[in-house]
């Protein structure tokens, strides 16, 4: 007895979609490394790692600096 596939390479069966392409997946993570290189600074010419790692540091500037002016900001009551 012979098993039926899974699925079928380079035929369509009728009414059926078409598969995702990766292409505009791989357009929107481009564009968004693109955009966060804009962001983080000393990024410019990172690559995806090093891009990463730089915007983790920045959000843990980012987070100490809010801490330090709501702190200020109780201290001296603005």
């Amino acid at each position: 007895m012979r098993r039926k596939a899974m699925f079928t390479v380079g035929r369509k069966k009728k009414g059926q979609a078409l598969p995702m392409r990766r292409r505009p997946f791989q357009h929107m993570v481009l564009r968004r490394l693109r955009e966060l290189k804009k962001i983080v600074p000393d990024a410019q010419d990172a690559d995806v790692d090093m891009l990463l790692r730089r915007t983790a540091d920045y959000i843990c500037v980012l987070e100490l600096k809010v801490t330090v002016l709501r702190r200020l900001s109780a201290i001296y009551g603005v």
